[in-house]
């Protein structure tokens, strides 16, 4: 398996069943920006209240007709029927597409993701134990601290000064991983003093790329 994070926005998906699991993929789906069908002969009564005009639903009975994949970016499979499931995952494969099937690893995954902040983890046990990926990433919340967030933001802010100040890649490199490693700054962000980072940012870096 190869870690991705894809740009969806107004991307096009199908999602083949209307059960729980499709319903996790959709609203997934949607936040990314994804304009999302969804095709199925039954939907879950969440997903029939869903207003979004990125959204809609595809009442069709796939055992009789299935919808043109070449309209699709990405083929997400999750009905409850294991046979059908392998019937839509051939047509996708002869159409050149990528597949995820909840029901088995097919060319791609959708992980336990936990999102904060602009901070976006995913964990995944390549599809061995979801359950374990979901409480790894109960775990991953629980130790990342306001001070994560906000190094996050100190970095960007960094990283933007570094590269007018120092043309040498490797030496900007250098420069931010030393701010991760600076006590004086680590204590400030304690204490949610993101501005006095940001100052003591602009005079480490005069200094280091005067040196």
């Amino acid at each position: 398996m190869f870690p991705v994070v894809l740009n969806l926005k107004n991307r096009k998906v199908v999602v083949f069943g209307g059960g729980e699991v499709a319903e996790r993929r959709v609203n997934k789906l949607l936040r990314a920006g994804a304009h999302v069908d969804v095709v199925s002969m039954d939907f879950t009564e969440r997903l029939k209240k869903i207003k979004n005009p990125m959204l809609k639903l595809i009442g069709r009975d796939l055992r009789q007709e299935v919808p043109d994949l070449n309209a699709y970016d990405l083929i997400f499979i999750a009905t409850s029927d294991a046979a059908l499931n392998d019937a839509l995952e051939k047509m996708a494969r002869e159409k050149g597409k990528l597949v995820n099937r909840a029901d088995a690893v097919a060319d791609f995954i959708v992980p336990a993701t936990l999102e904060k902040d602009g901070i976006l983890i995913s964990v995944s046990t390549h599809g061995r134990s979801p359950e374990m990926a979901r409480h790894i990433k109960k775990l991953v919340k629980k130790a990342l601290g306001k001070e994560d967030i906000l190094f996050v933001e100190l970095q960007e802010y960094a990283r933007a000064v570094a590269k007018e100040k120092i043309k040498n890649q490797e030496d900007r490199r250098g420069f931010l991983r030393s701010i991760m490693h600076n006590l004086e700054m680590s204590e400030m962000l304690r204490k949610g003093d993101l501005q006095g980072a940001r100052e003591l940012i602009r005079r480490r870096i005069d200094a280091y790329s005067e040196h």
